[in-house]
């Protein structure tokens, strides 16, 4: 048997006599029908594949998922995850151990006819328990404030992360504050030739109105003065 990881799939032995018993076999199928040997042969791969599996993620490892130390907000999450694991694991286990001395505590009840010494080994037992019990809450309790701190540090890099990102939204916006100024100075100075241009085209326009309503009395009152003199 192979030593490496203690996985019988590595055995040698079990490859060699895998290998045989498929050339064996797909001998024999090819014999019987093409299709049955076709299909031992495809079971035989199967089960080399499952063989050289262990072989081929030792040798090509899977990559493993690599923190960029110059990430403050990953550094501080990965860490509080580990601690809120922490947390959750001594809690578990003081749990398991206040389970444990309540069980042995009623079986110390249950039994009247226990002699003294057996009593006192259950009782020392016991205090050996609380004492994990309250060592297990002393270091739940030490993960939970880490987790607390690295929670208000994982807050404080997100609140500076908005500074600066909408710092630099404002920045961006104000590099268009002279472009803006330029176009709103331009437009100003063409509304006010254009008004300069209507002001002057109503005054032609009034002009001209009012000489042709001179030019129709002129007329009329030479027609007026021709029928004076005819009478």
């Amino acid at each position: 048997m192979s030593t490496e990881g203690n996985n019988p799939r590595l055995d040698p032995e079990f490859f060699i006599g895998t290998a045989a018993i498929s050339l064996v076999g797909a001998f024999i199928f090819l014999r019987v029908s093409f299709a049955f040997c076709i299909g031992f042969v495809l079971a035989s791969i199967v089960a080399m594949s499952w063989y050289f599996w262990p072989l081929i993620s030792k040798r090509f490892p899977s990559p493993a998922k690599k923190v960029n130390e110059n990430d403050f907000g990953q550094r501080v999450s990965l860490r509080l995850e580990s601690c809120q694991q922490k947390e959750f694991r001594f809690r578990s286990e003081a749990e398991s151990i206040r389970e444990s001395i309540a069980a042995l505590r009623d079986d110390l009840e249950r039994s009247e006819q226990a002699g003294t010494e057996e009593k006192e080994r259950a009782g020392q037992l016991i205090k050996e328990f609380e004492a994990e019990f309250n060592l297990r809450l002393a270091k739940a309790a030490f993960f939970a404030d880490c987790a607390t701190k690295l929670r208000e540090l994982l807050d404080r890099h997100r609140l500076h992360e908005s500074i600066a990102a909408r710092k630099r939204e404002l920045d961006e916006l104000r590099k268009t504050n002279f472009d803006d100024e330029a176009s709103l100075e331009e437009t100003r100075y063409h509304l006010e030739q254009d008004s300069i241009q209507l002001d002057t085209i109503a005054e032609l326009t009034k002009d001209i109105s009012i000489s042709f309503k001179a030019e129709q009395a002129e007329e009329l009152r030479a027609k007026l003065e021709k029928l004076r003199t005819s009478l």
